[in-house]
């Protein structure tokens, strides 16, 4: 892939509002084709029109997705191998956070659900195309997180905690990315995990008070979506096709979380996805 984005074929999660629509308009100006996937179809529309207007870029396209659903996220998969033979760029950006328990329409935690299930599952039903592709490269959107997932309370249903669970979906993110990196070796095909930094966007606006005026106060220093956005692209243009199973920052390689290093958590979670996506490998 090389430097050059112009004419790849990428999918972008999360599209109708802070990174994942920032990303996306940043690939949209490089020349990709982009093909957004948002839960609400005239929101991907509006956002798709938007890209258009604001790039000059024509290839952009949106589909309908719901992270949640696990029916949703296998149409969308199909539908996109209807429209497209390629899949060279994919983003895994869509994320939620809720301050209660809610239960997805699968009946499982809407956050685990959501930011790790959602990964999980549509990068999977999209493998045969990435390898197709080849070389194409995977990038899951997430942050340094050192909150442990909980094998036996994974749906909170003992105890949920919304900033724990919120936590531990993004150390899932770490865990789903390594394991598969090493499935992905000698493929033609990388994965690989960024963290964006502080960015302004409302991502977290049902947290209790306290943390909402912290991160009220933290967005004034914060940096716009559009300039986190050009480091998650910058690595997608560079370095993502060289390397596997790395951590993203900034454009540069960091360590991950010691927790998120370790195999045994790594393919337990896996285990545990493919049986809760009902996939068979």
């Amino acid at each position: 892939m090389g430097n050059g984005l112009s004419g790849k074929v990428s999918m972008v999660t999360g599209v109708t509002r802070g990174m994942g629509k920032a990303i996306a308009q940043d690939l949209a100006s490089r020349g990709a084709s982009v093909v957004l996937v948002a839960r609400d179809p005239v929101r991907g529309e509006a956002v798709a029109a938007e890209l258009m207007r604001v790039t000059g870029n024509k290839q952009v396209s949106a589909l309908q997705g719901n992270l949640a659903s696990q029916s949703s996220i296998r149409q969308l998969a199909a539908d996109f191998r209807r429209r497209h033979d390629l899949l060279h760029v994919l983003v895994n950006c869509a994320g939620v956070f809720k301050s209660q328990r809610e239960l997805s329409p699968d009946g499982l935690e809407v956050m685990f659900a959501t930011n790790h299930l959602g990964y999980f599952l549509l990068t999977n039903l999209l493998l045969d195309t990435l390898k197709a592709s080849a070389p194409s490269t995977i990038l899951n959107v997430t942050a340094p997180s050192t909150t442990r997932p909980d094998f036996d309370d994974l749906q909170g249903e003992r105890s949920f905690r919304a900033l724990w669970a919120f936590g531990a979906t993004k150390m899932e993110n770490l865990l789903f990315t390594f394991a598969l990196a090493r499935r992905l070796e000698g493929s033609g095909v990388t994965v690989n995990a960024v963290h964006p930094g502080v960015a302004r966007t409302d991502l977290m606006h049902e947290t209790p008070m306290p943390f909402r005026l912290f991160t009220g106060l933290l967005n004034r220093f914060a940096a716009p979506p559009a300039r986190a956005a050009q480091d998650v692209v910058g690595v997608l243009a560079g370095q993502a096709q060289a390397v596997n199973g790395q951590f993203f920052h900034r454009g540069e390689i960091i360590a991950a979380p010691g927790s998120a290093q370790d195999p045994a958590a790594q393919e337990r979670l896996w285990q545990v996805s493919l049986q809760l996506c009902g996939l068979t490998s």
